[in-house]
């Protein structure tokens, strides 16, 4: 019977290596895809917002 516990142990590391550093890509404040998907949809929804405004005619 063979020991994989030491094997468990290496592949657990370096699976939780690998999530660390997909975490980091994606979070990268300065040029990650999620800071540019919340910076597209907040700009959409300001200009959705001036957009109404503008059509208020207040009398």
């Amino acid at each position: 019977m063979k020991n994989n516990k030491g094997q468990n142990v290496v592949e657990y590391i370096l699976v939780a290596v690998a999530v660390v550093l997909v975490c980091l890509v994606l979070l990268n404040p300065q040029s990650g895809p999620v800071k540019k998907s919340v910076e597209t949809t907040l700009n959409s929804t300001v200009d959705s917002i001036n957009s109404i405004a503008n059509t208020i005619q207040f009398q």
